[in-house]
């Protein structure tokens, strides 16, 4: 990546990569699908979206739209080869952006009630989310949906369909498959955490509620999950 760009550029690359799209457009698949893995505001990707321009990396036609005209944009050759580069380019390190785990690092400043609420609604969230996604993997196997094209090798370029309204691209449909399994996975995970973390703090009159040996049992744990290969900087030397 440049100083000018960043993974929401190349999100909404790769979603050109497949067909031309209005901004409109754009911006509703990001708020229907990638808002699961790469949330951004909808004025950040009207502003991406005449950055991929700036770059020439997508081109835009007016095109009538009632009685107004809208942009269309369309791939160019240099767009697909930056987003080839930044596919065999190493991503960045993993992040997590859970504002739960935030109000959790800074809780003893707090009440265990406030903790408890925090970590329903962020629980809740969650399991909204991967009741979302659940909606959109069962649209997909809906007969004449999506994975039943896949099946049948209808997909690519030259044949098109829609379904409830929009255009599906089956050949699309693995990568999509792996990436809403992992996303929902995730999601389940931080649901199920969140739900335990709530029913501890709410049986909890303080943080002094949390014994010394509960924290070495926790920090314990977080060492044991390290999967660093041996001889590496900061890892166990081999035994003899």
């Amino acid at each position: 990546m440049t100083a000018s760009t960043s993974p929401a550029t190349f999100g909404l690359l790769g979603l050109l990569a497949a067909r031309p799209q209005t901004g409109y457009e754009l911006t509703t698949q990001m708020r229907r699908s990638l808002r699961f893995v790469w949330p951004v505001s909808e004025a950040h990707l009207y502003r991406e979206q005449r950055k991929l321009v700036a770059l020439g990396w997508a081109t835009s036609d007016e095109e009538p739209a009632g009685r107004r005209t809208r942009k269309r944009y369309t791939i160019t050759p240099a767009g697909r080869a930056a987003l080839a580069a930044w596919l065999e380019s190493e991503p960045e390190e993993p992040q997590l952006h859970v504002e739960g785990l935030l109000r959790l690092f800074n809780a003893d400043r707090s009440t265990p009630v406030a903790l408890a609420a925090s970590a329903t609604a962020t629980a809740e969230a969650a399991r909204a989310a991967v009741a979302a996604l659940a909606a959109i993997a069962a649209e997909y196997l809906e007969t004449g949906g999506p994975l039943e094209l896949l099946e049948r090798g209808v997909g690519g370029a030259g044949d098109r369909r829609e379904f409830h309204g929009r255009q599906v691209l089956p050949e699309r449909l693995p990568v999509v498959a792996l990436t809403a399994d992992l996303t929902s996975e995730l999601l389940d995970r931080i649901d199920s955490m969140f739900t335990e973390l709530a029913a501890a703090a709410a049986a909890w009159s303080s943080l002094d509620d949390v014994s010394s040996a509960e924290t070495r049992s926790r920090l314990e744990a977080v060492v044991s999950r390290s999967r660093q290969p041996a001889n590496t900087p900061g890892a166990a030397e081999p035994q003899e």
